[in-house]
């Protein structure tokens, strides 16, 4: 309940921020992630954010949006914010790397601002619009539904085979299985849900889930046995295959 108090408090914070740089060109500020899902964890998880204006920035709004932002003073729960800034006209998905005005992280060890001007635009944006658009909250503006586009379903699922691959790369094997549990779920149920929701459906739903038990113990900071490498491989291999038959079903069907 405090983790939750302070998520509230840190969002409320980033839309007065953002409101008093940018005044009435800020459209809508939302919630989307781990924390709009009831999966938080303070230990592990980042605030996902996403923030909309009506036209595209100066140079020195940018600048002003990552300073504000980016304040070592401004506290934020959990690892860090990573956060979006893109225009209400950029919102077609007509790109499977949509344009942005501003993203940023403040993660201690990934700390950085990228400027959107001239930039080929960000792929990681297709599941941050499917994912705040179906369990985003709003902070300040229109729900999420009212706003943001709808992701058609092959554009996610090729997304995700992405993150996967990304994933076995650069992040712990817990993480790697519970995103992939996510990920067989969408694939075959057509629902997104947060990493924790996908690890307990995962269990429920296929036998010789050991792996993903020790995964979840992992994430919620309780693990006795961690998981390998080679078991995030294993049950990785199993969401490509799935997502890769939702994928051709999804073509066939087209």
């Amino acid at each position: 309940m405090e983790a939750n108090k302070k998520v509230t408090g840190f969002t409320k914070d980033v839309a007065r921020r953002l409101g008093g740089t940018l005044g009435d060109e800020l459209l809508g500020v939302y919630l989307h992630g781990s924390a709009s899902m009831e999966a938080f964890q303070y230990l592990r998880s980042d605030i996902d954010m996403l923030a909309i204006s009506r036209r595209e920035l100066t140079d020195a709004e940018r600048r002003a949006v990552a300073d504000v932002l980016m304040d070592p003073e401004m506290p934020c729960p959990g690892v860090g914010l990573e956060f979006h800034l893109v225009t209400d006209g950029s919102l077609d998905v007509a790109s499977k790397s949509p344009a942005f005005e501003v993203h940023l992280t403040t993660h201690a060890e990934d700390r950085k601002f990228i400027d959107g001007r001239g930039h080929p635009g960000d792929p990681d944006l297709i599941l941050h619009y499917a994912m705040c658009r179906a369990r985003g909250r709003a902070v300040v503006g229109p729900a999420p539904e009212e706003i943001l586009p709808m992701v058609p379903r092959e554009w996610v699922l090729e997304a995700m085979l992405d993150e996967l691959e990304w994933a076995l790369e650069h992040a712990p094997p817990h993480y790697c299985i519970l995103n992939a549990c996510r990920a067989v779920q969408y694939a075959d149920t057509g629902e997104l849900v947060s990493k924790l929701e996908g690890g307990h459906w995962f269990t429920k739903t296929f036998k010789h889930s050991a792996p993903v038990h020790y995964a979840l113990r992992e994430q919620n900071g309780r693990a006795k046995i961690p998981p390998t490498h080679q078991q995030a491989e294993d049950i990785v291999r199993v969401a490509v295959e799935r997502l890769n038959d939702a994928l051709w079903d999804e073509k066939a069907n087209a």
